[in-house]
């Protein structure tokens, strides 16, 4: 297992895009043989440069960190390649996430930036969701939150509730109320109150049976 190094390593911009590229590509099924990787622009260069960056503040096996590097460079390569952009869904991204860290052999804890980050870490870098997937030009859904809009729609709350049953698989804790409360209060602003919620849904169990 790849350990991630102590403390808190910044995730840097591109990196953040490469990793919404890449997953983006795993939940589309892309196919990377065959991909041309010489195509690639320069933008996206530097966001592998900077994948380069994050994965060594995983790891300091050179075989693994080549290794990687290397399929998410062909798998980008694959992406660009596709006559239409992508779309990927936050709660998508979440759920594939985890099988990419799984693959990758990390463990992700709190308090700790790993690649690929978090879709929050990409909402907060952006400003939202949308946002972040047009930086990575990726497709963008109509729906959601639109940046710096305080009030949430219902595919917003369904959204969230997504993300944050994922979070807690990945962490192996239960959906709790409380364990809600602390996610939103880390995420201020960015997704609805454990209160909200609450209101939203009618109760607590009803909230949790949107997301399953």
């Amino acid at each position: 297992m790849n350990e991630v190094a102590n403390g808190k390593s910044h995730t840097s911009t591109p990196a953040v895009l490469g990793a919404l590229l890449y997953v983006a590509a795993k939940e589309r099924g892309v196919v990377s043989a065959g991909a041309d990787a010489s195509s690639l622009s320069a933008d996206d260069r530097e966001i592998l440069a900077e994948v380069d960056v994050a994965l060594r503040h995983q790891s300091s096996d050179e075989v693994f960190i080549e290794s990687t590097l290397a399929e998410v460079t062909l798998m980008i390569a694959a992406l660009r390649g596709l006559s239409e952009p992508v779309p990927l869904a936050a709660a998508r991204y979440e759920a594939r996430r985890s099988e990419v860290l799984s693959g990758l052999g990390v463990t992700s804890s709190r308090g700790t930036s790993i690649w690929p980050p978090t879709s929050q870490t990409a909402v907060q870098r952006f400003g939202s969701w949308n946002e972040a997937l047009k930086a990575a030009g990726l497709a963008t859904s109509s729906t959601g939150r639109a940046k710096g809009q305080l009030r949430f729609d219902a595919a917003a709350y369904d959204r969230t509730l997504g993300v944050f049953v994922a979070d807690c698989e990945k962490r192996g804790v239960p959906a709790t109320y409380k364990e809600y409360s602390a996610f939103a209060a880390e995420r201020k602003g960015e997704v609805p109150s454990a209160a909200a919620v609450r209101k939203f849904y009618g109760s607590w169990n009803k909230a949790l049976a949107s997301a399953g």
